[in-house]
């Protein structure tokens, strides 16, 4: 007769062999953004925002080549990458500038037809800093370190303003203050700075990462840790508020355990329509 014991024995390694699973499978999660400040010729626009890779001992090159040729199948017109680069087990010095170089050689092979923007994570400032900046920069990556980007299509034009991260740089809410008639993208690793900013920054639409979407859950309803201030708000798909949302992502890749539960990494596609 089976007992309790051999009932929660069972239960639990099916969790842990899920959970094994579900960290290293990815799905591409597609999303339509209307809003009435996005251009004529901005319709139809394809963005990929993919973030916290944490490239690491448990992260194969083959399985981020796998997700590079899955972006560069949609034919993004722009690629957002929402920092966090390497694992938080990669920690001496040679480690560091092994495992970016591996990294790196795989994600140079994203093809997007108008550029390639990224911010910095809270763990991009843990180790190597300068050596990753060196390797975006001559990979033709733009760093976007509170500054501004604009793209042209048919002549029509939007915004791409980056800010540092919340927690390890020194993020500048200024160049989100301006109130601007293009159609106004805003990205932050960390989604607290959203909240914190709330009442002083204008956009109309926010990417962020940095929550993992919880990364262990309740199966998708909770999450018991959330890296974020304000709870389960940021472990959301997307937020939508007067005039304006906020996306979150999942991330690609996992925090100090290589697990997932009911957060499977993403690949988050998002299309614009005027």
């Amino acid at each position: 007769m089976i007992n309790e014991f051999n009932i929660l024995t069972g239960l639990f390694i099916i969790f842990i062999l899920w959970a094994l699973i579900e960290a290293q499978v990815y799905r591409v999660r597609r999303i339509i953004i209307k809003n009435s400040k996005i251009p004529k010729g901005f319709n139809n626009f394809k963005i990929i925002f993919i973030s916290d890779m944490h490239y690491g001992r448990g992260f194969s090159s083959k399985r981020l080549l796998n997700i590079v040729n899955k972006i560069n199948q949609i034919e993004p017109d722009i690629i957002i990458i929402g920092g966090d680069y390497l694992d938080i087990s990669v920690k001496s010095k040679r480690d560091v500038s092994k495992y970016l170089d591996k990294e790196i050689q795989v994600l140079k092979k994203l093809k997007a037809k108008l550029g390639i923007f990224t911010v910095l994570g809270n763990h991009d400032y843990f180790r190597g800093k300068e050596y990753l900046l060196k390797k975006l920069n001559s990979n033709s990556f733009k760093i976007l370190k509170n500054r501004k980007e604009l793209i042209s299509k048919g002549g029509d034009t939007i915004e791409i303003i980056g800010v540092d991260d919340l927690l390890e740089g020194i993020p500048d809410a200024n160049v989100l203050k301006k109130t601007s008639t293009n159609f106004t993208i805003a990205i932050s690793h960390n989604p607290d700075f959203f909240s914190d900013y709330k009442n002083v920054i204008n956009y109309d639409l926010g990417f962020a990462g940095h929550t993992h979407g919880g990364q262990v859950t309740f199966f998708g309803v909770y999450a018991p840790y959330t890296s974020s201030k304000y709870g389960q708000m940021y472990c959301k798909k997307i937020i939508h508020e007067k005039d304006r949302d906020i996306l979150l992502t999942n991330g690609i890749g996992n925090g100090k355990l290589p697990i997932r539960f009911f957060a499977i990494p993403e690949i988050v596609e998002i299309d614009l329509e005027d």
